[in-house]
């Protein structure tokens, strides 16, 4: 084989499976391709997770409605306003007004990952390119609920580390605020079912 025809191998930098857009075509079709695919270097990620003492059921389907309407146990989601027919699985798009670490963004934000009782995301489909992603898993007693918020920082390297140091530290407070108040949520909420189960309510 000859020089010109040998092909060489490239090395490329792998990507970290967190902020690798849903593997299924069905689920990004929908989605801009400047809002599917984050860059690793400019994404800052956060991930968080809490025990629900309730149902996989009952979480799923209170973070099924978080696009919906404005959820009362979300400081991030300030507003949020469906502008679909669908609703509650992929494609299904609101008008939303976001506090990512005291920075106010509003943005269309679009159902892109919609597992039952499993997993459920919503990224921004215009840029700032943000993405949360809920994955939920069933316990004995309850379920774990774990979040991953991945935002792309625009701007120069220096740029993106002042943001890691200044705003990462508020969007984790954040992230904790809404773990506990979800867990509050769907507690009562499955408190209250099971009460009118019982026929007490």
């Amino acid at each position: 084989m000859s020089r010109g025809r040998r092909k060489h191998k490239i090395n490329k930098r792998p990507k970290s499976p967190a902020i690798v857009p849903p593997t299924s075509t069905t689920e990004t079709a929908l989605l801009p391709a400047q809002a599917a695919k984050f860059e690793p270097d400019r994404t800052v990620l956060t991930s968080k997770e809490i025990f629900i003492a309730a149902p996989v059921e009952s979480c799923f389907d209170t973070l099924a409605k978080q696009l919906e309407q404005s959820p009362n146990w979300d400081p991030i989601i300030v507003n949020a306003q469906p502008v679909s027919k669908a609703r509650a699985k992929i494609g299904a798009t609101s008008q939303v007004t976001l506090n990512l670490g005291g920075r106010e963004l509003e943005s269309l934000a679009m159902v892109s990952r919609y597992r039952p009782n499993r997993a459920i995301s919503w990224t921004l489909s215009r840029k700032p390119k943000v993405r949360e992603d809920w994955r939920l898993e069933p316990k004995p007693h309850g379920t774990v609920v774990s979040v991953t918020l991945a935002y792309e920082v625009p701007g120069w390297v220096i740029v993106r580390l002042l943001y890691k140091i200044r705003h990462r530290k508020q969007v984790q407070q954040d992230l904790d605020i809404m773990l506990g108040q979800l867990k509050k949520a769907v507690e009562s909420i499955s408190r209250d079912q099971k009460l009118r189960g019982k026929g007490k309510l």
